[in-house]
This record gives C-alpha cells, structure tokens and sequence, in this order.
C-alpha cells in the first residue's frame, strides 16, 4: 500500500511554494539512514532552531504551539497515553477518519518526546507497517537561545512499503523541520495564505 497520494503531494506541495527563510550554515537540515542489523533501519534528521529548549518543546506539546508551524488543525491531549491529533485541512474536525492521530508513549519534560502514529489518512500505509514504526524526538539546548532537534525514526523493516514509507518521510520530516525553524525566524505560519500560495500555483 502506498502512501495516500493526496497526503504526499500536499507536503511536497507545501514544502514547494514555502519560502523558507535562508538556514545558516550552521543549522542546517541533516538526514540519514543508519543500517542496524536486528532492528531495522533507523533514519535520522535534524536542524537547531533559534528558540530556548522550552519555546520549541511547547510548538510539540501544545495546541496553539503546534498549529503555528506543524499543522492548521491540531488537538493536543499530552500525557502519556494521550495524543496529538491534526490535519493539514482549514476544515478539519476533531475524530474525522483522514486526521492523523499520534500516540504519545513516553517524554522527558523539554528533552525527549516519543511518539506512534495509530491514525493515518486512508490509504496512507498498512496498519502493519505503523505498529512497526516509532518516532522518537530529542531536544537538545545549543548554548542560550537555541535547540537541535533530531528525530528518529525507528522501526523500518527491509520491505517495499517500510522503504516507500521511509522515502515518503525523507522529503515530510524535512519540510516539518525547516517549516519548524521558520517559524522561530519569520513568526507562525499563515495558513490561510499558504493554501492560497498553493492553489494560485495549481
């Protein structure tokens, strides 16, 4: 099964027609695929965004946090056992079948956030598939005013689905982490003229 096409041309469609702020040299993005014998392959990314450890964990864990760069629609329930769930739909609804939905499964408040997607848009992967995978998100402090975040993608087996899967969140992750340092660089995203941005473009 492969990720819902209307799912993937909306990021790479998003990520298109974004104008990025131009990321130091210093910050910027990094992305890799470390080959693990037992586990699967892990792939790993990260940027340093230009905000405190304690700015950038509540753009994760909170809902205005979340939708000012990450999604327009989220509802954020944190503990653990509870959720983020959010669409990349002006419309969207709380409990509608095509919002994804994460399960938070373990954090270290400001450091460490673990999450499991257990809600997909229709058609996105198999079901299978998304037990395997776990994403892990680790916020490190880089001097004063400013955090590397890495995630970590654990769980990808050596199957066709695991690899389309794993080159799907190559090019969405990347485009979360420079639309995350942006947001700490130009201010929250404008949702309404993005969509606009992109339907202009189509």
């Amino acid at each position: 099964m492969k990720p819902s096409v209307a799912v993937s041309s909306f990021v790479i469609a998003l990520a298109a027609c974004t104008a990025h702020e131009p990321v130091p040299t210093d910050t910027a993005l990094q992305s890799g695929v470390v080959e693990t014998a037992n586990t699967g392959d892990i792939l790993e990314q990260q940027i340093i965004v230009e905000a405190d450890a304690g700015e950038v964990w509540d753009a994760f864990t909170t809902s205005d946090g979340y939708t000012a760069w990450a999604t327009p629609f989220a509802i954020i329930d944190f503990r653990i056992g509870g959720s983020i769930e959010s669409s990349y739909q002006l419309d969207a609804e709380a409990g509608s079948s095509d919002n994804i939905k994460l399960e938070i499964l373990a954090y270290l408040p400001g450091k460490l956030l673990v999450l499991k997607t257990v809600q997909a848009p229709p058609g996105f992967a198999s079901q299978e598939v998304l037990d395997r995978l776990v994403s892990v998100f680790e916020f490190e402090p880089v001097g004063t005013d400013r955090t590397r975040v890495k995630i970590s993608g654990v769980g990808y087996g050596d199957d066709e689905e695991s690899a389309r899967l794993r080159d799907f969140f190559i090019q969405g992750n990347a485009y979360s982490l420079r639309a995350l340092h942006d947001r700490f660089v130009k201010g929250p995203t404008d949702w309404q003229a993005l969509f606009a941005e992109r339907q202009s473009a189509e």
